[in-house]
């Protein structure tokens, strides 16, 4: 799977082509940036197309190096939280290859991802007996992500995507 990296992340991560990479799976691309909340390195996934999101708090060095583990499972584990239909599940985990990242942003998906990273700071703050992002609740935090409205470039005022309908019906879909 492509992963388009910012260049925040890319200096961080070891296996990064400076080259587009041509995307061939049929679950798509997907856009990670890398934030530092709480003094913790925290990736956040938007995937192209849906705008589905995944957050994942509090990685260390070995961590950014096994993003593959991380996305496989926070992913599995975000559509379980949504009450995605086990052939749902086993079907789109079916699509998922090691990732290759390359630095090829699209800023439409750039603009969504500050948006989610916005309305993560206030679901943070609204997690009770978060004494540490160690503890965050990630998969539910995932979850809240895409449980909300989302507009892209070039869609008229009373359109919108519904991150967790829409992947859904892409997976169906695929």
């Amino acid at each position: 799977m492509i992963i388009h990296s910012t260049k925040k992340l890319a200096q961080k991560i070891p296996t990064v082509s400076k080259e587009s990479l041509n995307d061939i799976n049929p679950l798509g691309s997907w856009h990670v940036n890398f934030y530092v909340i709480a003094r913790r390195n925290c990736v956040m996934f938007c995937h192209d197309k849906t705008r589905f999101c995944l957050f994942i708090p509090a990685l260390k060095k070995a961590d950014l190096e096994n993003l593959d583990f991380w996305f496989r499972d926070v992913f599995a584990n975000t559509m379980l939280k949504l009450n995605y239909d086990a052939k749902i599940l086993e079907k789109a985990l079916s699509f998922v290859t090691p990732l290759e990242f390359d630095t090829s942003c699209d800023r439409s998906v750039q603009g969504t991802m500050r948006v989610a990273h916005d309305d993560l700071h206030s679901i943070l703050i609204n997690t009770p007996n978060l004494n540490d992002l160690r503890d965050a609740p990630f998969y539910s935090i995932s979850a809240q992500l895409n449980d909300r409205p989302v507009t892209t470039k070039g869609m008229k005022y009373n359109e919108c995507l519904w991150p967790i309908r829409d992947m859904k019906k892409f997976i169906e879909a695929l």
